[in-house]
């Protein structure tokens, strides 16, 4: 366990050409020079500037070649505002009305821990992000087991790889069969099904349907919120559950806790460890913004490199030892507990109450058994996504003669 002098438990990932630089820098690298944003309130000011930047993170250059209508991410002003009336799936209400059935299924899937063999919990945590968000998206009209491992093949891939190898190639090739497999038993069927009855409208390929999006268009969609949504959500759920499982007085404390003190544990975990690392952003045209030494130009056409990981531990907004796991942490009334690690302004991600109300439910499902890791999960650092990628973190129950719950 890595814990501070202090004795509260740190942050565990870092990856390793991470840079602690100032909180503004204009550093050179391969596609030649971007500003790197640091400080919160920086970061923040670029989120929210809706007409003066577009996303440039995720292949979105690639996209924007393709002759289609760009999924809900990539699109800026009145498209996106339209696109995103669908946010209205997100509601408070709507959300809480998915609790029984995150709640049964979380059982069922720690149901299947055993003390006599182990069992990987990003197995199951990637199960249990999929079939929520299959539900919010529509996604409801095939096997969700076999399109957990057709998407977890998929983001498995890097399509992005800048260097083509053997084993590059391959990738690039399951990444593509997967994709094709991934449209033809799970979305095309999604989408005949709400072809016949155009009525329904409650999840995000009925409303897509009714727009008159195409076939490639929804597919599109789909995996976008497929990144967002399932993905995205396996890692939080692994790293909050290793947070948990190395600390005793944590685990102890969440397990004592109620429903609040839980989600003060599970969002200042995911402020710690956000998902995604970083964002970028390309300026449509010359825009002035407050940094902290004073006013800064960005120039139209300038990369910005907005470093998520560093504005969440910005002690000027976070406070004292932002690199430690304090559930009791205050914070200014206007900064969410997870700060930016679900970004903010227009983008700000529509799925967050959903992904932290499925990780407290797991994660309370699996604490109340006694279960032990055989040691850390794997980590790898996405050049995607621009985080980590956790996997092989194997549990089991532990022996009736030692349970300690």
């Amino acid at each position: 366990m890595t814990v501070s002098a202090g004795g509260c438990p740190v942050r565990k990932l870092v990856p390793p050409d991470e840079r602690s630089g100032p909180p503004v820098e204009r550093i050179g690298g391969p596609d030649g020079e971007r500003w790197v944003f640091r400080s919160f309130e920086l970061v923040r000011s670029v989120l929210r500037e809706e007409s003066a930047f577009h996303q440039a993170g995720f292949g979105a250059d690639g996209l924007r070649r393709a002759s289609m209508r760009p999924p809900i991410l990539y699109l800026e002003g009145p498209a996106h505002r339209a696109q995103r009336r669908g946010a209205r799936l997100f509601t408070p209400k709507i959300t809480e009305g998915y609790r029984p059935m995150v709640e049964d299924l979380a059982e069922r899937l720690v149901g299947r821990l055993r003390s006599d063999r182990a069992t990987d919990l990003t197995t199951l945590s990637l199960r249990m992000a999929v079939e929520v968000a299959a539900r919010v998206v529509g996604l409801t009209n095939s096997s969700i087991p076999a399109m957990t491992r057709r998407l977890d093949t998929f983001f498995d891939g890097d399509p992005l790889a800048s260097r083509w190898t053997p084993r590059t190639t391959i990738k690039l090739l399951r990444t593509h069969s997967a994709t094709f497999r991934f449209y033809w038993l799970d979305v095309k069927p999604a989408i005949r099904a709400r072809r016949r009855h155009p009525d329904r409208t409650d999840d995000v390929i009925s409303q897509l349907v009714e727009r008159d999006f195409t076939d490639l268009e929804i597919l599109t969609e789909c995996l976008t919120y497929g990144a967002a949504g399932m993905v995205t959500t396996r890692e939080f759920i692994t790293v909050a559950a290793w947070h948990l499982l190395d600390d005793p007085a944590l685990l102890a404390r969440f397990r004592a806790g109620d429903r609040q003190d839980r989600l003060a544990i599970v969002n200042e975990a995911l402020r710690l460890e956000p998902v995604v690392g970083h964002l970028l952003r390309r300026a449509d045209r010359t825009v002035t913004l407050p940094g902290p030494d004073g006013p800064i130009a960005v120039a139209a056409g300038d990369l910005v490199d907005l470093d998520i990981r560093a504005a969440n531990t910005d002690a000027a907004t976070i406070g004292e030892a932002p690199l430690e796991l304090r559930p009791d942490r205050s914070l200014p009334r206007a900064v969410p507990a997870t700060v930016l690690s679900f970004g903010d302004g227009n983008h700000r991600c529509p799925g967050a109450p959903i992904a932290i109300m499925e990780t407290e439910i797991f994660l309370s499902s699996l604490f109340a058994r006694d279960v032990v890791a055989t040691g850390p999960p794997r980590v790898r650092w996405n050049p995607v996504t621009l985080g980590y990628d956790l996997d092989q973190f194997d549990l089991r129950l532990a022996p009736p003669e030692t349970s300690q719950v």
